[in-house]
């Protein structure tokens, strides 16, 4: 009896694990599935510090588990990604790439640790090989500014045209003016 119930309890744990894990998957932009199998306790808690401080969830978990929240999510293309020890990360709307100039930043000191498996933005599914490409495309805040910015640009222009010649008759009245008053 007290053999069934502790069975019953693990299997509750799990299942709410499963929950947890398929609603934060749900809402992330981006899942980075990575291999950790040669991570030190201490490289991992450093790497788990800097990551929480940037609001990127980071989380290990067993493979059938990791599918079930897949499934659970409707997120698909990542089942023949799930091999080996895998653990998870995951990018927020914000700036779904930021996980990804994570791992690189963490390979500059650690490298051939914490490898990337595969990836998925927005359900579509790549290879993990994709990382470093990712790691390189700017931020939502980034692109925002260069959107603005060339936005601006054709007005600045405008104003610049109008503003130029009318500058150059300003400056040739002025001229004219002095030259009157010492004559």
């Amino acid at each position: 009896m007290e053999k069934s119930g502790k069975i019953s309890l693990q299997k509750q744990k799990k299942r709410e694990f499963v929950d947890s894990l398929a609603k934060e998957l749900s809402a992330a932009a981006s899942i980075y599935l990575l291999d950790f199998q040669k991570i030190t306790v201490a490289q991992d808690n450093a790497l788990r510090l800097n990551l929480r401080k940037k609001g990127i969830s980071y989380r290990a978990a067993k493979n059938r588990l990791i599918r079930e929240a897949l499934k659970k999510a409707n997120i698909t293309g990542l089942d023949s990604y799930l091999k080996g020890a895998t653990s998870i990360m995951l990018g927020g709307v914000e700036d779904p790439m930021l996980p990804a100039r994570e791992v690189v930043e963490f390979h500059k000191a650690n490298p051939d640790i914490l490898k990337a498996k595969g990836i998925s933005l927005d359900n579509s599914p790549m290879k993990g090989s994709e990382l470093e490409n990712l790691a390189k495309m700017p931020g939502k805040n980034e692109i925002l500014g260069q959107v603005v910015s060339l936005m601006l640009s054709p007005g600045a222009n405008l104003i610049a045209l109008i503003k130029g010649p009318g500058a150059k008759v300003a400056g040739q009245i002025k001229a004219l003016e002095k030259k009157l008053e010492t004559a």
